[in-house]
């Protein structure tokens, strides 16, 4: 079997090698995006690919992470099975990663195990695989998503521009205990304080 293993930390390409353990394997490594695609224009032809997101990116052909790095593979090898490990475990960016729908797997290194590699290299993945941590970031981002309806963006959206929460009530048709009450929610679920962070955050990630 062919593997591409990119990542721009040697030592987790050679702990990616000890893990999957196999002498019949080939492998082929890379540490930045550039290193990838040069590859790949060589004429190499994984099977597998093990990608990290975080990559020193190529500007010249827009490659600029792991996920680039996986669409140019999906789009020119096809068959190639795409593996995807990250440190990362914000929830914006794995559901964006997800999102792509070019992975065959999103394994974030948290749940990294020797047999749960083997297993996504070796086993026909008949569905796109997504690891504990990776799952619990989307249903954290679906909750979130959903108490973001529409009146508590505008809510965020005047609290942002400045307004104080006692000038919202004629603004939004609510009463002041209501959109305290909203206000109160939204902060317990993002684990803030006050509501300039609650902004900040939501705004950060997007919501709003």
């Amino acid at each position: 079997m062919n593997i591409l293993l990119a990542d721009d930390h040697l030592m987790c390409l050679d702990g990616y090698i000890a893990a999957l353990n196999n002498p019949s394997n080939s492998y082929t490594l890379a540490y930045t995006c550039e290193e990838v695609y040069r590859l790949l224009a060589q004429g190499v032809v994984p099977d597998v690919a093990v990608l990290d997101h975080d990559m020193k990116s190529f500007e010249e052909k827009k490659l600029r992470s792991g996920i680039d790095c996986a669409k140019y593979i999906r789009k020119h090898i096809p068959t190639c099975k795409i593996i995807m490990i990250t440190a990362h475990e914000d929830a914006v960016l794995l559901y964006n990663i997800r999102r792509q729908g070019v992975l065959d797997a999103l394994l974030v290194k948290c749940d990294f195990t020797h047999h749960l590699l083997i297993n996504l290299v070796v086993h026909t993945i008949e569905e796109p695989y997504y690891s504990e941590s990776a799952k619990k970031a989307f249903k954290q981002l679906t909750r979130i998503s959903t108490l973001l309806e529409s009146k508590n963006r505008e809510i965020l959206t005047y609290l942002a521009a400045g307004f104080k929460v006692s000038q919202l009530d004629d603004l939004v048709n609510l009463s002041q205990s209501a959109i305290k009450r909203r206000i109160g929610k939204m902060l317990q679920e993002f684990n803030v304080t006050d509501n300039q962070e609650l902004v900040r955050l939501a705004r950060e990630q997007n919501l709003f």
